[in-house]
């Protein structure tokens, strides 16, 4: 290992392998202020694998590390939770974890989720390194893990190499160092991260994603129950809409009399899932492209109807890969749900991201989302806030037309409609809202005309020609004056080359280069929502407690719980509650709408 002189050779280390020893060494670590954890386990699964290792450490004082196995053992004997020396070993712990004293780990939920499912409890007051790193680094690419926040704010190479050795085993003294100074190094970085947030004005993110982490880590403790039945029924209709889309791919090869084809030496049959070909076999049929991009290929949709064959076969084919095919693969075997992986900081916005399975990015209509079930005598509580990011424009803007709809409790979709296109709010309809929900939300991030024309046409479903495009987006802007200044002030700093964007709540978003404008517009909104989830999912977790319900997933502007049928009322009252708080402190004077729905599904 390559090491400063701070670090000549590995921290002290004490092992304690049964409960007199864990006794001795563990009264001086009551006294602490804050105390580095960190745990070895058996393998990355809470739900299986079990801690083997939990080593702590405090200034001064040589790193705890409890061989839990050990103590939990005795002559061969396996322990049982009944088991005295388990009972003993637990309170101890617990007594530990539940004082007031920091604990500072790095990517904290894991080690969270390891000691739950361990039995240990710990209180609130966490310093998550993982986290701090991420949080004043939003933006800028570079790795998180210990190895490279070591060597970024210490300067010291770790080597992580025995990370996944085997822990089953009688440890070698190799493992032992290792795992003593994977605690020791958290007491070094941890002034250096707190001074740097005090400096970027930061603190107050990085503890609101604190807050955050154990709600997170029990979320995906709960996972989402999962109907395979009726998701292979799914299936099954998503794979037959595809076949009849390459159907009539197949059918619109034909010009006039002769069979189309691409490489007519090679074969007969134009492959859609190569680009090449297709590109070939379009312009065969006099389609004016060059090439097969969603970006060129919708503007034409309306005139050649092979175009929409082909992108609902794309659509479609993207779907069953990634959706029907993988998701019955994540059931875990022991509790026949979902648990997926939430990374808290994992946009550079401050979202969330969710992988394995990427639940965020599940199709929103109903039949993709009733698959996802409640527990007998359970229901699905969903809220969601009602239209949050033109509220944030709203309140960032201070727009006097948006302002007024929302007080008024007004549609703003319509309203938007009736100032584009001339009519009555009495007159709009439903194809006219739609048209109105793609300009409100393309272009308060900034869109060009072309790119709405795109956008309107594959998220809504809403034709229109550039013209119209151009004509709709100077009538958003002279209707929405306070938009528009607002856009004004963020493309000054923009052209003044700042690399840099905060939300209300003091999120930062940073650019190692230039940024792009539409980048600089919606980090101040869509990072703010992420703090106001955030803040929702916290301000949840004390009169949740109090019931029997659970949070099992979180999707943007959206928080979903299962809760007993007979709580129903009370928890969704809780709910509401909650997300309306959370909104206020920040949008306050915009008012604020969450719309809470029940279901025997997601």
């Amino acid at each position: 290992m390559n090491y400063s002189p701070k670090y000549p050779e590995y921290p002290e280390y004490t092992v304690v392998k049964d409960i007199p020893t864990l006794k001795s060494v563990i009264k001086p670590l009551f006294k602490a202020k804050f105390i580095a954890l960190d745990c070895e386990t058996t393998g990355l699964d809470p739900l299986t694998d079990i801690i083997r290792l939990i080593q702590i450490a405090v200034p001064n004082y040589p790193v705890v590390i409890i061989d839990l196995p050990a103590i939990y053992k005795c002559n061969n004997v396996e322990h049982n939770t009944g088991d005295e020396r388990t009972t003993i070993s637990r309170l101890l712990l617990n007594k530990l974890f539940c004082n007031s004293a920091l604990k500072i780990a790095h990517n904290a939920k894991f080690e969270w989720q390891f000691l739950t499912q361990a039995g240990l409890h710990i209180a609130e007051g966490f310093f998550d390194t993982q986290l701090a790193y991420q949080v004043l680094n939003a933006g800028i690419k570079t790795s998180a893990s210990l190895e490279n926040v070591t060597r970024q704010l210490l300067r010291i190479q770790i080597d992580k190499t025995l990370q996944t050795s085997n822990w089953h085993q009688n440890l070698t003294p190799e493992q032992l160092q290792y795992a003593a100074l994977d605690a020791a190094i958290l007491l070094d970085l941890y002034p250096i991260l707190v001074k740097k947030l005090k400096q970027a004005n930061l603190l107050k993110v990085a503890q609101l994603e604190f807050h955050c982490m154990p709600v997170v880590a029990q979320m995906e403790l709960n996972g989402m129950l999962f109907d395979l039945s009726r998701w292979h029924k799914l299936g099954a209709s998503l794979e037959a809409d595809k076949i009849n889309a390459l159907q009539q791919l197949k059918q619109l090869r034909l010009v006039g009399k002769s069979q189309l084809s691409l490489l007519p030496e090679l074969t007969d049959t134009v492959n859609p899932n190569s680009s090449q070909q297709v590109l070939a076999a379009f312009q065969a049929m006099g389609i004016p492209v060059q090439s097969t991009n969603q970006k060129d290929l919708v503007p034409l949709v309306n005139q050649y109807p092979i175009i929409k064959a082909l992108l609902d076969y794309r659509h479609l084919a993207k779907i069953t890969a990634t959706f029907t095919d993988s998701l019955p693969k994540h059931i875990h075997p022991k509790t026949g749900r979902i648990h997926p992986n939430y990374y808290q900081l994992g946009a550079r916005s401050g979202r969330f991201s969710c992988r394995q399975p990427p639940l965020q990015t599940i199709p929103r209509d109903a039949a993709a989302r009733s698959c996802f079930i409640a527990a007998p005598s359970y229901q699905i509580l969903k809220a969601d806030y009602s239209q949050i990011e033109l509220r944030i424009v709203a309140r960032l803007s201070g727009d006097a037309k948006m302002w007024q709809a929302y007080h008024q409790g007004a549609d703003l979709h319509k309203l938007t409609a009736a100032l584009v296109t001339g009519k009555l709010i009495t007159e709009v309809g439903e194809e006219d809202r739609r048209l109105a929900k793609a300009i409100n939300f393309g272009l308060i991030y900034g869109m060009g005309a072309a790119k709405l024309r795109i956008y309107a046409e594959t998220k809504y479903g809403v034709t229109m020609t550039l013209e119209e495009a151009k004509a709709f987006r100077s009538r958003f802007f002279d209707a929405y004056s306070g938009v528009t200044k607002w856009h004004e002030t963020i493309k000054k700093a923009y052209l003044r080359g700042v690399k840099e964007s905060r939300t209300l709540a003091g999120r930062r978003r940073r650019w190692a280069d230039k940024p792009r404008l539409a980048e600089m517009l919606n980090h101040p909104v869509q990072g703010l929502n992420a703090d106001i989830n955030k803040l929702a999912m916290v301000k949840l977790v004390k009169p949740l407690a109090k019931t029997n319900a659970r949070l099992i997933c979180v999707v943007h502007d959206e928080i979903v719980l299962e809760c007993p049928e007979n709580e129903i009322e009370q928890v969704s009252s809780i709910l509401h509650r909650c997300m309306v708080a959370a909104a206020e402190k920040f949008l306050n004077p915009v008012p604020v709408v969450v719309d809470v729905s029940v279901g025997d599904s997601w």
